[in-house]
């Protein structure tokens, strides 16, 4: 993804009108439409100030690969999606439900983090637009966590919290 692309998709997300979008940046409604239309890039001031507007990355704002939690599959879309590591530092790899001080902030099972994911299926069909029944979104996770580095060699149990 570029720049241009991201910038349109967060603001499509966001659900506001360029006008609003530039108008909480301080910068002309123009200047978005050419950010969107990949005329321009924002200078890294102002891709500062949108990130930190609007929650996301800068790596997310110059189209570099967000990650996604390797416990539940969060996209870490934000800085404060992240967790944090034993000296403080933010984590690339896991989300902040579910790391903490370096550690695992649950000592759960496969099986339970499927459970707490389908919790919030209305909120999650909505944000991407899909309409998963229960089964369904069950059926996929059952697949997909497996993938994730918190679950691929733990046949369904959560590894040791230190």
């Amino acid at each position: 993804m570029e720049t241009m692309e991201a910038i349109l998709e967060l603001r499509k997300k966001l659900n506001i009108s360029q006008d609003e979008f530039a108008r909480k940046l301080s910068v002309t409604r123009q200047a978005v439409s050419r950010w969107e239309n990949g005329d321009t890039i924002p200078n890294i001031d102002t891709l500062k100030l949108i990130a930190e507007t609007f929650e996301v990355s800068v790596d997310y704002l110059l189209g570099h690969t967000v990650g996604q939690c390797q416990s539940c599959g969060l996209v870490l879309e934000k800085d404060s999606d992240k967790g944090t590591e034993c000296d403080g530092s933010k984590s690339e790899e896991y989300c902040s439900f579910c790391y903490q001080h370096g550690k695992f902030a649950q000592d759960i099972t496969m099986e339970e983090m499927i459970e707490l994911n389908l919790r919030d299926l209305d909120e999650w069909n909505k944000s991407v637009g899909l309409q998963l029944t229960e089964q369904e979104a069950r059926s996929a996770l059952m697949e997909f966590l497996p993938t994730l580095k918190r679950w691929k060699d733990t046949s369904g149990t959560a590894i040791a919290s230190e």
